[in-house]
């Protein structure tokens, strides 16, 4: 497979009129184009690194607990329509040990299809367990009750059998027995991040000294800056070791927070993420899916009485033109969208067009309107 970009963001810049050459799923060769590219399959004025969702719950009328492989599929073709070529697929606080198991092996399932070739779309790269050892005071639009003690014990006992499958943890740092589960965590390789958390700046410290390293949706459902009681985000943002999730819909956070997050962080350490929830990608409306009623407004889902937002209101891509609109570099806002999330999650062989790296690529127009992904052998 030829792919032509007029402008293509490869590691070190831009460069335009370029090639890239796939093969069995991977980039094989980059080079310079002739002919303004005459004989590639795709072509785009923008092509980038394919969008890596670290935090996506669902979308399209799509959540892990519908265990319904046409709703999951509908998801992830849209996904890729959206220039997302990879995703966590985000589990929220579950009924139980029972409901976790059903819903982990129906995601363990989905990525063996993927792998066999018989479901496409964005590509499952794991789960992100976003609990259930939370603080329950902040718990957003989760329930409270799903929230039990942090210990290495109930996280074997409950998720053990899914070793092989879950790469991110979000965890309370500050509740009983977070220090011992994240340190039982990480000897697993998983990454653990704080989130739902009302730690303070000195117990953020402490927790980003374990090795916990990154903010779950920065500012939403954490302790918030005050000048006499800082908190975690304020620790988060000073400590340059520390990656900050971002849902960039302009609604779970203002253009100046964006730009505070950006100027602390870099485009090395902010993500950009969707926090997407099931009625992600619908049109305002009413929705019973599953014997539940959804109500969007304005694109936004919200629960307890309208007080409180649930899920995003875009997809990545919509993230990524709402960054550049208030101002932040194209280059940037793509790489937050795909190769920070990569190298955060510990996945080298994304997140970068060079030969060698797996052919997960995005085409875009000059609007940034996505046009195409390739996802190694499968393209929207």
């Amino acid at each position: 497979m030829l792919v032509y970009a007029n402008k293509l963001l490869e590691w070190d810049g831009w460069h335009e009129n370029r090639l890239i050459t796939c093969s069995e799923g991977i980039i094989t060769d980059v080079s310079d184009a002739r002919d303004a590219g005459a004989g590639a399959d795709l072509k785009a004025e923008i092509v980038a690194p394919g969008f890596f969702d670290i935090h996506a719950h669902g979308g399209e009328g799509f959540y892990p607990g519908c265990y319904d492989f046409e709703r999951l599929s509908g998801y992830l073709e849209r996904l890729a329509s959206c220039g997302v070529t990879d995703l966590l697929m985000t589990v929220a606080p579950a009924d139980g040990e029972d409901e976790y198991r059903r819903i982990l092996s129906f995601i363990h399932d989905a990525m063996d299809r993927q792998a066999n070739g018989s479901l496409g779309g964005a590509y499952i790269q794991g789960v992100h367990l976003e609990g259930p050892f939370l603080n329950p005071n902040r718990c957003g639009a989760m329930d409270p009750a799903r929230m039990p003690a942090a210990s290495p014990e109930t996280y074997d006992r409950w998720f053990g059998t899914f070793g092989d499958i879950v790469r991110l943890v979000t965890i309370a740092p500050e509740m009983p027995g977070a220090r011992e589960l994240a340190a039982h965590l990480l000897k697993k390789g998983i990454r653990v991040q704080a989130g739902h958390t009302d730690a303070t700046a000195e117990q953020a410290d402490e927790a980003f000294s374990w090795g916990i390293n990154s903010l779950c949706h920065t500012f939403n459902a954490a302790r918030p800056i005050h000048h006499r009681n800082p908190g975690i985000v304020t620790a988060a943002l000073l400590d340059p070791s520390v990656y900050c999730e971002a849902i960039c819909d302009l609604k779970h956070l203002a253009a100046h927070t964006l730009k505070l997050i950006y100027r602390m962080k870099g485009p090395d350490r902010m993500m950009v993420i969707s926090d997407s929830g099931v009625v992600t990608g619908l049109a305002d409306g009413e929705y019973i899916i599953d014997g539940r009623k959804y109500c969007v407004q304005d694109g936004t889902q919200r629960v307890k009485g309208g007080q409180t937002l649930s899920g995003g209101a875009c997809y990545v891509d919509g993230g990524v033109r709402n960054l550049v609109s208030i101002g932040i570099p194209v280059e940037d806002a793509l790489y937050m969208a795909s190769g920070t999330p990569a190298d955060r999650i510990g996945l080298p062989d994304i997140g970068k067009i060079a030969p060698g790296q797996r052919a997960h690529i995005a085409g875009f127009d000059r609007a940034l309107t996505p046009l195409f992904s390739v996802i190694g052998g499968w393209r929207s």
